[in-house]
């Protein structure tokens, strides 16, 4: 009976003293959450991690977002800040696919954050402090918001074979591209996705840096227009799609909605939820059918000028089911290929030589490449 007594005056001692904060005065504020955690990749052999911050303002005020720290749970802490104008560069309202010119939410507003984190302890617990301004008339207000808890999961990413033979491939991508794959969000079945949150786009160039022998606009002219597909894992085909034409110029491609953008494709079934997908694929090259079994290395189709793309190349990317466009894209790495250099400017891209790395000669294992690198699968020159 004394513990009893003891217990209920240690809890009326904790209840007098919250008394004082129940007579606060409640603001409403953001909502704000992580709709889905892929889990890590390594690039240059760190470990990083690709996630969307969703926020609402709930308030009745137009609020700014000014900062956002990334704290360790344990210890609070800072592992990442990212400051106003890098903000700016990850912000989007939307549905529009498109920055933000402003940092403002307004009232009943939402927005999107991509963020890229790069982190060096497995199983870790984060959470986000986002400091805000709130606007009412021409008073500003100060104040912070701390949430959307995260766990980095220690699972290492799936590892791969090559989806392409030989090189130069430079491995085209870019996280701050306002229209990349990273930041387009499909709604499928009434959620909101985004399948190519790590896809990449490979395009073949000559030693000179050219994508194309001549005429860039002749689809053939490209160095890797009908290149062989290969299958990165064994598996199983779950889908194809081979009912896309194909122009013989680049001014000559019809624009593709949406609902179009892979073109002929191949989904390959890799297991444990792993879905691969080749797309844009040559018509007619198409090597297998759904539910055959396919070997690491086999050909199964031909690098084409299908869909929703802008000239020949392989769009890969691999997500957690068999829809192309209504599934989460998942993290990935090859299990080894050659780092050449890369397009530090990528408006040089096709016009000059890439930048080439100091050692050429080491093999990257496990690993994805890193943005717009110029790579090379297997021993061979070619």
């Amino acid at each position: 009976m004394a513990i009893i007594n003891r217990l209920l005056y240690v809890l009326l001692i904790v209840i007098a003293s919250m008394e004082p904060g129940f007579c606060q005065e409640y603001r409403q504020s953001v909502d704000m959450h992580i709709p889905f955690m892929p889990g890590s990749v390594i690039i240059n052999g760190k470990p990083a991690v690709y996630y969307e911050l969703y926020l609402t303002n709930f308030s009745n005020d137009s609020i700014s977002l000014e900062k956002m720290d990334v704290l360790n749970v344990v210890d609070s802490s800072v592992v990442a800040t990212f400051g106003r104008d890098d903000l700016m560069n990850r912000f989007s309202r939307l549905g529009l696919q498109l920055q933000d010119k402003e940092n403002i939410i307004a009232p009943g507003n939402s927005r999107v954050v991509y963020l890229e984190l790069q982190h060096d302890k497995n199983n870790a617990q984060l959470v986000h402090r986002l400091s805000f301004t709130l606007s009412q008339g021409n008073k500003k207000q100060a104040f912070s918001v701390l949430g959307a808890p995260l766990s980095l999961s220690g699972k290492p990413p799936i590892v791969l074979g090559a989806p392409l033979s030989g090189g130069p491939w430079v491995a085209v991508y870019d996280p701050a591209w306002s229209r990349g794959h990273r930041r387009v969000i499909y709604t499928v079945d009434g959620k909101a996705r985004i399948p190519g949150r790590f896809a990449i786009d490979f395009i073949k160039l000559d030693k000179q840096g050219h994508y194309a022998n001549g005429d860039n606009n002749v689809v053939k002219n490209w160095y890797g227009y009908a290149a062989a597909v290969l299958a990165v894992s064994d598996g199983v085909i779950s889908a194809t799609r081979n009912d896309f034409q194909e122009s013989s110029t680049l001014s000559g491609h019809p624009e593709c909605p949406a609902g179009k953008a892979t073109g002929n494709y191949i989904s390959l079934d890799i297991g444990n939820n792993c879905i691969a997908f080749y797309e844009h694929l040559k018509p007619g090259s198409i090597k297998v059918v759904p539910g055959q079994r396919v070997k690491k290395g086999d050909v199964i189709a031909a690098l084409g000028f299908t869909g929703q793309t802008t000239g020949p190349h392989l769009h890969f990317h691999v997500a957690d089911q068999r829809s192309a466009l209504g599934a989460e894209g998942i993290p990935f790495v090859f299990e080894h290929f050659t780092v050449l250099g890369s397009y530090i400017d990528f408006s040089k891209f096709g016009k000059e030589r890439w930048t080439p790395v100091n050692d050429a000669s080491s093999m990257i294992t496990a690993e994805r490449p890193a943005s717009n690198s110029v790579i090379k699968f297997g021993m061979g020159d070619n």
